[in-house]
């Protein structure tokens, strides 16, 4: 092997997909994460799709449609965390919150770096942060938070995770010039006949 194979395109995927579980199948032009087909965004697509919402005086439904779709994406993959082998086998133990943590602050799936600040079992409330918010990034001297994606997301995650459904807030906003984006999360409301 020379030099310049060394860095060839061929194995700086090889060296990627062996860093961070991504394997990029060039031929059937796909890209698994995890053994997860995934499609690659750039962060600011979002964004974007915001943008063009709004210009088409539609702000308030495109929140809503991203607090909806982060609400899936989370409840999906909260799905497939809990069915590992791992969280079955701790399904009624006490070390399941720290698999939880673990599960929730070491996947990396480009929304930011998510922190555990408070995750109680008996009464189903979390708070979690988000440093460097995909949402927040590029939203700045808002006068109101804007992660409603990630909102929903960590909504659909914990209610996996707590078996219970749970909503929340944004409380802290990157947007707004705090330090970190922070959600509060607690039991849903019951009696509701509209689901999301």
């Amino acid at each position: 092997m020379t030099a310049v194979d060394r860095y060839s395109a061929n194995s700086l995927k090889r060296l990627l997909g062996s860093l961070n579980s991504v394997t990029f199948r060039d031929e059937n032009g796909e890209v698994e994460y995890f053994g997860q087909k995934v499609v690659m965004l750039r962060r600011d697509a979002f964004q974007l799709m915001k943008e063009e919402l709004v210009a088409r005086n539609a702000g308030g439904t495109a929140n809503l449609v991203l607090g909806i779709v982060g609400r899936r994406v989370g409840s999906e993959e909260g799905k497939a965390l809990m069915s590992q082998g791992e969280f079955q086998a701790a399904r009624e133990s006490r070390s399941i919150p720290t698999l939880i943590q673990k599960a929730v602050e070491e996947t990396n799936m480009g929304y930011g770096k998510l922190l555990i600040r408070v995750l109680d079992m008996s009464s189903k409330t979390v708070t979690v942060s988000v440093r460097n918010s995909f949402e927040a990034e590029n939203a700045r001297d808002q006068e109101m938070t804007c992660c409603f994606f990630l909102l929903g997301y960590v909504e659909g995650l914990f209610s996996e995770f707590l078996a219970a459904q749970v909503r929340g807030s944004e409380t802290y906003c990157v947007a707004k010039g705090d330090q970190s984006c922070v959600f509060e999360l607690g039991p849903a409301l019951q009696g509701s006949k509209w689901k999301l």
